[in-house]
């Protein structure tokens, strides 16, 4: 059984910026490089991870997804940009399952 405490926005932010500073300290960051912070479907993930290193994803639930995205957002004083792609409109909704954070200046080579 799941504690249910654990499965909250703030919880789940909480934990997710934990995981990044740890990684940015095991990376060797500079104080000017920062995350990326994207919502992200396990194709896009999975894009994210060839392309860049280190890459930091986590599964959110669904109904969780947009509110922990946005407490990890305000937490690194990141703006939340919205996605504004044109969409086949008989296409399938994209399922949004994973919050994945990259630096984009650290392509993989």
């Amino acid at each position: 059984m799941m504690d249910n405490n654990k499965q909250t926005a703030s919880y789940k932010a909480s934990e997710y910026i934990y995981d990044l500073e740890n990684s940015a300290l095991e990376n060797g960051f500079k104080p000017d490089e920062a995350w990326d912070v994207q919502i992200a479907t396990a194709a896009e993930k999975n894009a994210f991870e060839k392309q860049y290193y280190p890459t930091l994803s986590t599964r959110i639930q669904p109904e969780i997804l947009n509110e922990t995205f946005a407490l990890v957002k305000a937490q690194l004083n990141q703006v939340i940009k919205i996605k504004n792609s044109i969409q086949d409109r008989f296409a399938p909704e994209p399922i949004y399952e994973y919050l994945v954070a990259f630096n984009s200046a650290r392509v993989r080579r």
